[in-house]
């Protein structure tokens, strides 16, 4: 059974700086340049999500939330004219997870958007 992915810490700053991450990625999409952000996430797309600002909690996890090699992860891009649509597995669906209301995304807008990036960018269906 695959477990969650949880931001590490709750400080807005912090969760800016995934949401920025998530930002480079997604202008890099596809670019293999040494310095592309795509690269690094394509590379280790664990450990480009661990030192992200993400910890997992599921089986196997190591000490500090980091993603083992079990759990598989399949990045999807979407473009102008594709959406992907994720379908949650079915185990989910027996005994649903405890939902917490989310707390607020402070700032202005360009805050609040990185923040919720790094909100719902690693989520199961909630």
């Amino acid at each position: 059974m695959v477990g969650f992915f949880k931001l590490k810490s709750d400080a807005l700053a912090d969760q800016v700086a995934t949401g920025e991450a998530i930002m480079r990625v997604s202008k890099s999409a596809f670019k293999d340049t040494a310095t592309s952000e795509w690269k690094k996430f394509n590379d280790d797309t664990r450990g480009w999500l661990h030192a992200n600002g993400y910890r997992y909690d599921g089986p196997g996890a190591g000490p500090n939330g980091e993603i083992p090699d079990s759990v598989e992860i399949v990045p999807v891009y979407d473009t102008p004219n594709r959406m992907h649509v994720r379908i949650p597995w079915s185990g989910l669906l027996k005994t649903p997870p405890k939902v917490e209301d989310e707390p607020s995304y402070g700032g202005p807008q360009n805050v609040r958007f990185k923040v919720l990036l790094a909100r719902y960018f690693m989520r199961h269906c909630r």
